[in-house]
């Protein structure tokens, strides 16, 4: 874990002092109680009545909570061998749309050819009644916050469109205090708990994918309906292993210790329980240095 003094972090002054003039560039605004980006604005009640069909999976995950488990469920949804399905970023990006986003847009998403693979980062209370009433599979993907929040950060910073400017500390505190795109991390994580037992939605941890990989699969083959060798699990297995891009560094279970300084853990340590609400739900934070 980074050392405070190292990272020549005054937290008793950044730490609460947010960057205000970032608001003004994302031009964020608030749905329900949640902040949304500026291009759901307008269409969050077109989106509620958004049709739903009952062989549509849904991929739902708060930002930078590892998304590319779509290549995974796209995948099995195309049956699994690896050796016969094209996992190249556009192929997926266009099997795998998301929702809220303006491209390729609703009305597009209604002229999908069923069975559809819709992807979001709303919380479950903000996505199309059908979902919530339970017409369809919904596959919601968590991962540990401290790892979020990093994740997150680097997004801001290289993302040209955001182009972050902050400081850790006070993106830190942006993160803690729900002043980030599609709002409370902790809220959002917890709404999909509430609906784990629910028969049509699936609830895996970043975590599990990552260290118990093979079972985590099947799981999601069962869940999808798909049936699934063992041999094709090991093949897509040895796959995921040695593609690069789903081995960055960023992407490691315990990424966070790379840039959290003591003083950041203590207070998250503190306030984690109460973020929560004291539900069941346990992360694994990780030892990669």
């Amino acid at each position: 874990m980074a050392e405070a003094a190292g990272n020549n972090l005054d937290l008793s002054n950044s730490l609460d002092s947010p960057d205000d003039t970032y608001d003004d560039i994302m031009h964020y605004y608030v749905y329900d109680g949640v902040r949304l980006p500026p291009f759901c604005r307008g269409k969050m009640e077109d989106i509620m009545n958004f049709t739903v069909r009952e062989d549509d999976i849904w991929i739902v995950t708060y930002p930078k909570s590892g998304l590319w488990a779509q290549d995974l469920i796209y995948l099995l949804s195309q049956g699994g061998n690896i050796h016969e399905v094209g996992l190249d970023q556009e192929s997926v990006e266009d099997a795998v749309p998301y929702l809220e986003y303006p491209s390729p847009g609703l009305k597009m998403l209604n002229k999908m050819k069923s069975p559809r693979l819709i992807k979001s980062h709303l919380p479950i209370r903000l996505l199309p009644i059908g979902v919530r009433q339970k017409q369809c599979k919904v596959i919601y993907v968590a991962r540990n916050p401290k790892d979020v929040m990093c994740s997150f950060y680097d997004f801001h910073r290289m993302v040209r469109m955001v182009n972050y400017k902050g400081t850790f500390n006070q993106f830190f505190h942006r993160f803690i205090n729900n002043k980030l795109g599609y709002g409370s991390y902790f809220d959002h994580t917890v709404d999909a708990w509430m609906h784990k037992d629910d028969p049509n939605v699936l609830f895996v941890k970043y975590e599990d994918l990552k260290k118990e990989f093979c079972v985590t699969v099947g799981k999601l083959a069962r869940f999808m309906g798909i049936t699934i060798t063992a041999e094709m699990i090991d093949s897509i297995a040895d796959y995921w292993e040695y593609e690069a891009q789903y081995n960055r560094r960023e992407d490691r279970v315990g990424y966070w210790k790379n840039m959290f300084t003591v003083a950041m853990n203590e207070k998250f340590e503190r306030i984690y329980p109460q973020k929560m609400k004291n539900i069941a739900l346990q992360f694994d934070f990780g030892d990669v240095q």
